[in-house]
């Protein structure tokens, strides 16, 4: 009976370790297609065109070996700051992911701070959520609200979105 006892409970402890040891969060897959559809769904981008390698070696100054996956958008529109970039990154180069979406980032509110103030507050307020080996950027919403001082709510709107996705 003792030896069932013992039994018994090295097999409970052994299924209590073996469920504590899944796949970690920072692991998880996400399906770029659906974090973009959500964030579109409340920040779309004013007539959008897709990224290329060319345009994020170019624009960002990513290397492509950094890149694991990506979707991105950006305005075709010369007076919009609109860009949504979701990317999964090679191992190891979350941290430079990062780095050039910041850089761009500041470049495009420095570049529209000298004549579209909505749009410059819109790239300054532009979010970089990092997840695992995933980065979303994102200056994205309704420039209308944004002029209108509204720049806190509209990029809520975004964050709930962006956490939705990655949920």
């Amino acid at each position: 009976m003792k030896k069932l006892c013992s039994l018994l409970l090295a097999l409970c402890t052994l299924a209590v370790l073996a469920t504590g040891c899944g796949k970690d969060a920072e692991t998880k897959q996400y399906n770029l297609g659906d974090v973009m559809d959500a964030i579109e769904a409340v920040a779309p981008v004013a007539m959008p065109a897709d990224m290329d390698d060319e345009f994020l070696t170019s624009m960002y100054g990513l290397d492509m070996a950094d890149v694991e996956e990506y979707k991105g958008k950006y305005s075709n529109v010369n007076i919009s700051t609109d860009e949504i970039l979701i990317l999964k990154a090679a191992k190891g180069k979350t941290d430079a992911v990062k780095e050039a979406c910041e850089a761009r980032q500041k470049a495009k509110a420095d570049q529209f701070a000298m004549y579209l103030e909505d749009q410059a507050i819109k790239a300054q307020n532009g979010r970089i959520v990092v997840k695992g080996d995933y980065v979303i950027f994102v200056i994205a919403g309704d420039s209308v609200r944004i002029a209108d001082g509204e720049v806190d709510a509209v990029y809520q709107e975004i964050d709930k979105a962006i956490d939705d996705a990655l949920a």
